[in-house]
């Protein structure tokens, strides 16, 4: 019964974090200012998948000006596997918080 309550704890602790990154990522889709960027790096990271399986997954550093006309550099939320170096992509953020901007 004691690994069955931590397992579902832990599970809970999953699913709250999958639902608030969804929700800071349609936040921003509809309430964000819209900028151009570019891919400025891509990081592969190893980790395992839930049932023990290797996997990769690559995370997409961007640069783009903020509306303040300050040059920011942050990690984007939602990357998808088609970006490259040097492609210029459209993005939102929130002001106050340019370091999570997502794809639009």
């Amino acid at each position: 019964m004691r690994n069955f309550n931590f397992e579902m704890l832990i599970i809970a602790f999953v699913a709250a974090s999958f639902l608030w990154t969804l929700f800071n990522i349609i936040k921003i889709k509809v309430t964000g200012i819209e900028a151009e960027a570019v891919v400025t790096r891509l990081e592969e990271h190893d980790t395992t998948d839930v049932d023990g399986l290797p996997c990769e997954y690559y995370e997409a550093f961007v640069r783009f000006q903020a509306q303040d006309g300050r040059m920011v550099n942050a990690s984007l939320l939602n990357a998808n596997l088609f970006l490259n170096v040097g492609d210029w992509v459209r993005i939102k953020y929130i002001p106050g918080r340019e370091d999570k901007p997502v794809l639009v």
